[in-house]
């Protein structure tokens, strides 16, 4: 009890609290007024309410999401099987009685998988060929030509492919 008397005597004690006590007013002061307008025109239930359907939505939200993740990575794998790389040059097949009208293209997917058409022109006739690429090769013969287009197909796939990443 002495030790109570003693600080109610002490002048710089006194003012002490009186100063804590008028800075924890401000501070009350200021949070009433913090939550007068977070909740102003609002009851308890109704920002309860709120809060739910902020939850409910961030949830809904979530679902949607993964749902554009995996829509997406089924785009990805049949986007890699679509044709995707072509390229075409055009040439003189024979030296005789012909101009620069023949020609190879390629269609090619990134995995390398595809088809390259070539067309011979000759004065008298034409010729076409299509010949299956697997992996960027092919079982059957193919012309430097042939070769040259499928190796620009190459070259533009690994292009997108480090683009992509």
């Amino acid at each position: 009890m002495q030790l109570f008397l003693s600080l109610e005597t002490n002048p710089f004690t006194l003012a002490f609290v009186f100063f804590l006590t008028i800075i924890l007013l401000i501070i009350n002061i200021f949070l009433w007024n913090k939550i007068s307008k977070f909740t102003k025109g609002q009851d308890a239930k109704s920002l309860e309410d709120i809060i739910h359907n902020c939850i409910k939505q961030v949830e809904e939200l979530k679902e949607k999401n993964e749902l554009i993740a995996k829509h997406s990575i089924s785009l990805e794998e049949r986007v890699s099987e679509s044709i995707r790389n072509t390229s075409t040059i055009r040439y003189k097949a024979f030296e005789s009685g012909s101009s620069n009208q023949s020609f190879s293209t390629s269609f090619i997917n990134e995995k390398g998988d595809g088809v390259v058409i070539s067309s011979l022109h000759n004065r008298d006739r034409i010729s076409v060929f299509a010949k299956p690429i697997n992996k960027f090769t092919s079982e059957y013969d193919l012309t430097d030509e042939e070769k040259e287009v499928i190796e620009k197909s190459k070259t533009e796939s690994k292009k997108s492919s480090v683009a992509k990443h």
